[in-house]
């Protein structure tokens, strides 16, 4: 079994693009996330052949 050794100087070297890259992922997730929950139901005019159903309104 061949060991793939990392040595410390280039473990340190690589780590701030590491915390960069997991601080990036996360807050392009938590901004997806947040924002899909904050999602508000569009309001059309009463009448307009684009306003849902009764029974299809949610709230």
């Amino acid at each position: 079994m061949k060991s793939n050794k990392v040595s410390r100087r280039s473990f340190l070297k690589g780590l701030p693009l590491g915390l960069l890259g997991v601080s990036a992922i996360g807050l392009f997730s938590g901004k997806m996330i947040s924002s899909a929950a904050n999602r508000k139901a569009p309001k059309f005019k009463k009448g307009s052949i684009f306003t849902p159903r009764d029974s299809d309104i949610r709230g």
